[in-house]
């Protein structure tokens, strides 16, 4: 076994991955799309209470300046965040760099180790990154500052350990930062652009267990060509294989395969319900998840061109090593560092927007629901503008299991059941979950009133509204009958009818009543200040 092998067949892997995430995402979509058209029966009875009796639910008194408190708390956090990720890689980078270097008979030290681990760790960006829901620029630019503040922490250990040894120090030392650059784009180059692209907001869901199950099921070839060669070495295989012993001969080539492929495929399936059953019981969150896939991509992609064959067994016990180690950490390290210490109390964010426009919908709810999360939980009908978002390992699993139908809301039992089982617990690394309600044609109003009531900011994404677009009509009637004013902030922006708007509202639009807040449309700008109207609503 070479390491080409290895190589080739983790690339390989890769690819089918690739593949196997657009395969899943749109059989998932059709799978929803199909559930929403089945609607038996008659429509469900909407049962809401009236936005005049609900003080008892919510104070409709604002607290005063509670925003500019609360995005001083959230600054706080993303630098815990930020900490607790850098900790739970740049330990896991010193192992793996150490064992690359040992693996592969190269004189580990301090310079070594620094420029190697410090090449690893640009790993943390996209962690950083999807955690703390940063708009591309943003995670660029940090990416940039962590490839500088490595280069230079690599000059500074060479210096360090010249010092230490009585060496000269000359100019040389300098050169110490392009290497570090230079080996950042030979080493990074394929890890980070599968990690990039599997970070796209629609694939981040199916990524973990698709990657990880692929990974785990590929080697059944693998292993199975090798099996087959070491029978082939032998007298005795090689005359069977050669068909020396008749029709039994022409099926050797696949028996080894099946023998393989068989208990590896059934390790892969329990592997899957595992990871569905541990997120459901939030032994880890979604971030916590894909960063896992991340970082194996990157040992993977290590461990495939480890040492020579006589270090190999040394070099792949390593890489796991490193493996176990950056699961512990980052499962821990939140918990260590109370990133959520001194948050506010929980509340409760309503998503609801014009059907359709995909793109614009999916920019939304990555830089308003996903950064909620640190505030509480968020909640949003599924559909196929934001399902591919929303999909998580239990849902993966109900997929897999062709029981995605089951979790649709189809009766008032359904409804109570749903709403009774909301996640409003934080997970290990404090953010809260999304919770998404798939509805037939016959249950969805009653659902969304029955949300409404519940939450405490609404947020509704109303660009492209017109009079010969009216589908979220039913919405804003509702929203003007069942919910205090001051808790709804209406997106609009220059295709947005606000005089239709506002007729649909009737008195809930005018005087101190809903907040209007205009954004571009082909990018969000000023999502800060939109947040900043959600937390005051909130409140």
């Amino acid at each position: 076994m070479s390491v080409g092998e290895l190589s080739y067949h983790f690339h390989v892997t890769l690819i089918v991955g690739v593949l196997v995430l657009a395969f899943v995402q749109w059989r998932y979509r059709v799978a929803v799309l199909a559930g929403m058209a089945s609607a038996p029966g008659d429509a469900l009875a909407v049962r809401g209470t009236p936005a005049a009796s609900l003080a008892s639910l919510h104070a409709i008194e604002a607290i005063p300046n509670h925003e500019d408190r609360a995005m001083a708390w959230e600054r706080t956090v993303h630098r815990r965040v930020i900490a607790g990720w850098l900790l739970s890689v740049g330990v896991a980078s010193v192992l793996l760099a150490i064992t690359y270097l040992a693996s592969g008979e190269i004189p580990v030290n301090l310079a070594r180790v620094s420029l190697t681990a410090g090449v690893y760790l640009c790993a943390v960006v996209p962690m950083v990154g999807v955690s703390l829901a940063w708009p591309w620029p943003r995670g660029a630019l940090f990416g940039v500052a962590l490839l500088a503040a490595g280069a230079a922490t690599t000059v500074g250990a060479l210096l360090l350990q010249r010092s230490l040894s009585g060496e000269p120090i000359t100019f040389d030392v300098s050169r110490r930062f392009l290497d570090f650059l230079q080996l950042a784009a030979v080493v990074l180059a394929l890890p980070m652009f599968l990690i990039l692209g599997s970070g796209v907001s629609r694939f981040r869901g199916v990524v973990p267990i698709t990657f990880a199950g692929l990974l785990v099921f590929g080697t059944a070839p693998f292993l199975g060509v090798q099996a087959t060669r070491a029978l082939a070495d032998s007298h005795a295989g090689g005359a069977l294989i050669l068909g020396s012993y008749g029709l039994f001969g022409h099926l050797a080539w696949h028996l080894t395969f099946l023998a393989v492929a068989v208990p590896v495929g059934w390790v892969a399936w329990k592997r899957l319900h595992v990871l569905a059953r541990a997120y459901e019981h939030k032994r880890f969150s979604d971030v916590q998840l894909l960063a896992r896939a991340w970082w194996l991509m990157l040992v993977a992609s290590v461990a495939s061109g480890v040492g020579s064959s006589e270090h190999a067994a040394w070099g792949a016990a390593g890489c796991v090593a490193t493996y176990v180690v950056f699961v512990f950490i980052s499962v821990r390290v939140f918990g260590w560092l109370k990133v959520t210490r001194d948050a506010p109390p929980p509340r409760n964010l309503l998503l609801l927007r014009v059907f359709g426009d995909t793109a614009r919908t999916g920019r939304l709810f990555d830089r308003i629901g996903n950064r909620w999360r640190y505030f509480g939980p968020v909640s949003v009908i599924a559909a196929p503008d934001v399902v591919a978002r929303t999909i998580d390992p239990g849902d993966y699993l109900h997929y897999m299991l062709g029981t995605v139908d089951e979790t649709f809301v189809r009766s008032a039992a359904d409804l109570q059941r749903r709403l009774d089982a909301q996640d409003t617990q934080r997970d290990p690394d404090g953010r809260f979950r999304i919770n998404e309600f798939c509805c037939a044609d016959t249950t969805w109003q009653a659902t969304v009133v029955e949300l409404m009531i519940r939450a405490d900011a609404i947020v509704m994404d109303l660009r492209g509204i017109s009079h010969e677009r009216r589908g979220c009509e039913y919405e804003l009637r509702q929203l003007a009958t069942f919910v205090a004013p001051q808790r709804v902030v209406l997106v609009v922006d220059d295709t947005t009818e606000v005089d239709l708007v506002r007729s649909m509202l009737g008195p809930a639009s005018q005087g101190m009543g809903m907040k209007f807040r205009k954004l571009g449309r082909s990018r969000l700008a000023r999502t800060d200040d939109l947040f900043r109207d959600l937390l005051r609503a909130a409140h």
